[in-house]
């Protein structure tokens, strides 16, 4: 059952202090969901993620992702430019939704190039971390697709 909940500007309930009755109905709703009410949620800390991500820093100038860095950090550290590659999906199935968070900590530009039968869909087609210390994030979004968000250029 799906319940729409009325608009900002309905009161809860009318000038005489009766329930507005399009109100009164959602209310009776959530009344049926009462012996949810019993159930003890475990505190949790809104101020901290709970993941740990395992830190991949490489050094080199060329580096090709491989199935360990999913759900991880890659660093790219060299005063030369990097190359990472995304490998096809034939090479390194990573499953859809795969996120990895990338940053570049040295001076060579890092950029992102596609393997063989990858594309990477970036805003106006960028696809290099914009400088030291930049960061993005890649994510699956089909067998093949990868979405690069972060600070980037050409």
């Amino acid at each position: 059952m799906t319940v729409a909940i009325p608009p900002i500007n309905q009161r809860l309930v009318d000038d005489t202090g009766c329930p507005n009755s399009i109100w009164y109905e959602k209310l009776k709703y959530l009344q049926i969901l009462d012996p949810l009410s019993s159930i003890v949620f475990p505190p949790s800390d809104d101020t901290k993620s709970n993941v740990i991500r395992t830190f991949n820093m490489q050094s080199g100038t060329t580096y090709t992702l491989v199935l360990t860095d999913a759900g991880n950090f890659c660093s790219f550290s060299n005063v030369a430019a990097v190359t990472v590659t995304i490998p096809p999906n034939s090479s390194v199935a990573f499953p859809i939704g795969t996120q990895i968070d990338v940053a570049q900590l040295g001076a060579g530009k890092t950029t992102f190039a596609q393997g063989a039968g990858v594309t990477i869909f970036s805003l106006a087609g960028n696809k290099a971390l914009s400088g030291q210390y930049a960061g993005g994030t890649l994510l699956k979004i089909q067998t093949n697709e990868w979405l690069l968000v972060g600070s980037l250029i050409p």
